[in-house]
Order: structure tokens, then sequence, then C-alpha cells
């Protein structure tokens, strides 16, 4: 028999699998299911509470430039998106390795101007190797595997989009 996971552990899972060991964000609504799936996993990777989006993606990117490895930032929907860019640019500048997930708002509440929704893929276009909204809980593990690979393979940045 399957075991059942919900989707956020299984996200977190694959990042154990490739080996990555921080996470640096500031939480928001949109991740609540990430913050309790990395507080569950707590002891297989850590999650480092930035004080500003910027600063987590500055960080996975100096952490990729250090290691070699890939380093993960994420930021939440609206505002904490759009604070992410300077650190994916730096990252894209290096060109090393980082894989941003990005809040968004439930898929019911996409296109109806709810609050802190945007249309953030476009943003992410130009900076990004690999640049996906996973749309329902099965493609979540999925699209975060293949982001991964493609940051690695193109030393570049992979965004994920995930909406709540």
């Amino acid at each position: 028999m399957t075991e059942k996971i919900n989707a956020a552990d299984a996200m977190i899972k694959v990042l154990e699998d490739w080996g990555i060991h921080n996470i640096y964000g500031l939480p928001g609504g949109s991740f609540d299911s990430t913050m309790n799936a990395l507080y569950n996993r707590r002891h297989t990777i850590n999650y480092v509470q930035v004080r500003h989006e910027e600063v987590g993606a500055l960080a996975a990117a100096g952490e990729a430039k250090v290691t070699g490895r890939i380093g993960a930032t994420f930021g939440s929907a609206g505002p904490g998106a759009v604070h992410l860019l300077n650190g994916l640019y730096d990252a894209q500048y290096d060109n090393v390795p980082v894989l941003a997930l990005v809040g968004q708002v439930p898929t019911a509440a996409m296109n109806t101007n709810y609050f802190q929704e945007m249309n953030e893929n476009p943003m992410f276009a130009d900076v990004s190797v690999y640049n996906r909204t996973a749309m329902t809980a099965e493609q979540l593990p999925h699209v975060v595997d293949e982001a991964i690979r493609q940051a690695y393979k193109h030393n570049g940045v992979a965004v994920v989009t995930i909406p709540k």
C-alpha cells in the first residue's frame, strides 16, 4: 500500500533528495503548508528565516557560489515574490544554480484581483532558466525536481510558483 503525503512534504523530500541543506526565506500566508513541512523536516533541512526576501535570495546565491551546490530561497505571493529579484539576478550574473519557490494565491482566486495576486511568471522570465507554476498538488514534487535539474544543467535560476 502506498503512503499518502501532502504536496509540501513531498516537495521538501525532493529538496532533501537533491542534497539541499538550507533554505532561506520569510514566511507568509501563501506558504503555510511549506512552513509546516519545513518544521516537520527540521532535522534534515535547515530553514533560515531572513528579515527580507532579497536577503534570502542573496544568501541562496552566496551559498551556491561558495559550495557549488544549488541554493534555495522562497518568497510569498505578491511583494514577497518581487523582493526576490535582486538576489536572483545576482545568481544569474554569476552563473550559479538557485531554486526560488514563489508563493501564489489559491488557484480559485487567480485572475480575480485577489489580495497580493499578480501574474508572477512573466516577472521571472528574464532571470530564470526554468519558470513554471505547479497547478496541482500532484505536480508539485515533479515540477520542483525538474526545476533543480534545469538549474544545475544551465547553472542558473529556476523558479517554481506554488499556488496556496
